[in-house]
């Protein structure tokens, strides 16, 4: 349980005051609040709109990312709320840390918490913290307006105790002399706006994602995180559809407007789910019905025809690969139903 931290920073401005941070007194733990996007889609979105708002750190379950220097300012609690400083004498802007956890659809929670729980066993490590006092949700901070992070560990079976728990047993292992703290492994310069042929990574792949989701199929090549001919078609589809100028670039508001469509995306019920099982071979109204599921999830089974076919077995295979618990076979079954609805709820 070790993991390398990425250090590619946003520039100086809204979002990243550049102004030093006083001595770190505890931990908010906040979740981002807009499920499927990464740590990356978050640090682009910071880099390119520069809101009057930030966090230091992101985790998925790929990756650590600190976007602001752990010396410098964020502005991820409200400064105009009294519990940070009647608990520990001080604004959180001025002297915590916060770290933002990335959940929901096309994101192994498992692998994410990991990474959450042992970053912030790193931070208790690296300013001498106590876990369980030193450790706050921005709940508990700005409750008449926050939810986070139990809004994301909740929903997964975890209470805030539960994740305090994990969080001190993780340190007592890890960062009480037993193992080495890895050095951060310092990135280059993200992917920069506008997006267009060529540009490749984790924000063109969560782009990709939200075109697939809002109705834009990508039956070729699917969300492979390369911005090709294919991609930049199903974008020119997208802006004419919503009035946008149509050249195929994902800039400030071909992102706003996708955010948008996809914030407004039907619920769960007009997905409706089989029950029972099906294989390659069948076909019929619940193929259907898992097919349309499976597109609104991020995969693609590429034709809605009611045949469960290669592409769609395929497309079966690739969401059970996601989940330990399920079996690989692409075979549709209570299980695998059990873990679409869970993604579809939380779109």
């Amino acid at each position: 349980m070790k993991y390398n931290i990425i250090r590619d920073y946003i520039g100086v401005g809204n979002s990243r005051p550049g102004e030093p941070l006083g001595q770190v007194r505890f931990i908010v733990s906040h979740d981002t609040g807009n499920p499927g996007s990464t740590a990356y889609a978050n640090r682009n979105y910071f880099e390119n709109s520069d809101p009057l708002a930030s966090a230091h750190t992101f985790i998925d379950d790929n990756t650590i990312l600190e976007i602001i220097p752990l010396n410098e300012r964020a502005l991820h609690v409200r400064s105009n709320v009294p519990g940070d400083n009647s608990r520990y004498g001080a604004d959180a802007n001025n002297a915590a840390i916060g770290v933002e956890l990335a959940y929901g659809p096309g994101i192994n929670f498992e692998e994410a918490y990991k990474r959450y729980v042992w970053y912030h066993a790193y931070l208790v490590d690296k300013f001498n913290l106590d876990p369980s006092e030193d450790i706050i949700a921005h709940s508990t901070l700005d409750p008449a307006r926050r939810t986070d992070p139990q809004n994301a560990l909740n929903r997964y079976g975890i209470s805030w105790s539960d994740f305090i728990r994990d969080v001190e047993q993780t340190f007592d292992r890890l960062f009480q002399g037993n193992e080495a703290i890895p050095e951060p492994v310092v990135k280059g310069t993200s992917v920069e706006l506008p997006l267009d042929i060529g540009d490749q990574g984790p924000f063109v792949q969560e782009v990709q994602q939200s075109l697939i989701r809002v109705g834009f199929p990508l039956p070729i090549f699917g969300a492979d995180g390369i911005y090709g001919e294919e991609t930049k078609r199903a974008v020119m589809k997208f802006q004419r559809k919503y009035g946008l100028t149509v050249d195929g670039l994902v800039g400030p508001q071909t992102l706003d407007k996708l955010a948008e469509v996809k914030g407004a995306t039907r619920p769960i019920n007009d997905f409706p789910l089989p029950s029972g099982i099906l294989r390659r071979g069948d076909q019929g109204t619940g193929v259907r019905q898992l097919q349309r599921a499976l597109q609104r999830i991020g995969f693609d089974p590429q034709l809605i025809d009611g045949i469960y076919g290669p592409l769609t077995e395929n497309a079966v295979r690739r969401f059970q690969s996601k989940y330990a618990d399920l079996q690989n076979d692409g075979i549709y079954g209570p299980n695998t139903r059990r873990f679409i609805e869970m993604e579809l709820s939380e779109l």
